[in-house]
């Protein structure tokens, strides 16, 4: 029985991919949560199609974070889209990290994570899609 290959497709502004994969969208990570992701993403079962946005387009963000199953957001990291964290956390799916103790971002979202790899504990590491 041969095993089925696991993929990770990288998607950056302009491009997106129709497909029936999971769809993860990070925003704005650090060095260290790509890092941390990276590890993760060796425990993976399915494949998935990474979206990274780092301070590019504005209007795929936009359109990428609808799309997503998993929006991960670096708050510390995105103070130019400042304006939009609102709108993103909004969203159910959406996990964030911050060190701003100041800002109710818990009213809005309770998906707060103190790293990246926190976002996949209980998720099936993407294994399944939310319906």
């Amino acid at each position: 029985m041969m095993s089925k290959e696991v993929k990770m497709n990288l998607i950056t502004a302009p491009d997106t991919l129709q497909n029936e994969n999971i769809g993860v969208l990070l925003i704005n990570p650090t060095e260290e949560d790509k890092a941390t992701f990276n590890k993760v993403a060796l425990e993976l079962k399915s494949s998935i199609n990474l979206y990274l946005y780092q301070d590019s387009d504005i209007e795929w963000l936009i359109d990428v974070v609808k799309m997503a199953d998993y929006v991960f957001i670096n708050i510390d990291n995105s103070r130019n889209i400042e304006w939009l964290h609102g709108w993103i956390l909004n969203y159910s799916k959406t996990f964030y990290l911050t060190t701003q103790d100041h800002m109710p971002y818990n009213k809005i979202n309770v998906n707060k994570v103190y790293d990246i790899a926190q976002m996949v504990e209980g998720e099936n590491y993407f294994e399944e899609r939310e319906t």
